[in-house]
């Protein structure tokens, strides 16, 4: 299968912090617990290996009086987004396809496909991987034909994932809106992602993705 060369994209990651909102009744359940005691039952609830868990908490516990306050109303002030990591390949057709694209005269068709991963981690340990493949037909410089979009947010946090895809102006787009939630004390904690890559114009096989806070 032929492959295009790997590239690290310029991915524009808006990542504006994630805006978990906490239940009054949470608030008022923890008014009396201290920042070091709310933050470990967040970090029990992730049912993460004990390695990573206590990586967490010790990280927590050298923090400042005022950030460990912060971070106990509001986790996701802790997350923090690695470099995410990306690659567009060419994949090869099926023989309907290509009695299809032999129909056309021209630049050739072809079909493309993007692989992109972004982390979220608090003190170096993965707590959610937002993934994304898109697959889609590109000739010349256009994107002709999407062809499929996935998506998904694996690790502790319970998500579910719902695609679309559009092309405008010869750029295709496949989105994945993620909405995500995490439970301290039986209380939810919920959150909207949204993870998208865009081909260039006048380039297809190359992309531009972000991820933000719907």
């Amino acid at each position: 299968m032929p492959t295009l060369k790997h590239t690290t994209l310029g991915i524009v990651v808006a990542l504006a912090f994630v805006a978990f909102a906490p239940h009054p009744a949470l608030a008022a359940e923890t008014a009396s617990s201290t920042p070091q005691e709310t933050f470990n039952e967040f970090v029990d609830d992730l049912a993460l290996a004990p390695a990573g868990k206590e990586e967490i908490e010790n990280y927590f516990a050298s923090l400042p009086e005022a950030t460990q306050e912060a971070a106990a109303a509001d986790p996701s002030t802790l997350f923090t987004y690695p470099e995410p990591s990306s690659t567009v390949s060419q994949v090869s057709t099926t023989s309907s396809d290509e009695h299809r694209v032999s129909l056309f005269s021209g630049p050739a068709v072809r079909t493309l496909q993007v692989n992109n991963r972004q982390d979220v981690k608090i003190a170096g340990v993965t707590l959610i991987t937002f993934s994304l493949s898109y697959t889609y037909e590109a000739r010349g410089g256009s994107v002709t034909r999407n062809i499929a979009c996935n998506g998904a947010a694996s690790g502790v946090i319970s998500a579910s994932s719902s695609p679309s895809t559009w092309i405008s102006q010869g750029r295709g787009t496949c989105e994945i809106r993620t909405k995500a939630s995490v439970f301290v004390k039986g209380v939810p904690f919920q959150f909207t992602k949204v993870h998208s890559v865009t081909t260039q114009a006048g380039n297809p096989a190359r992309v531009d993705g972000r991820i933000y806070t719907a």
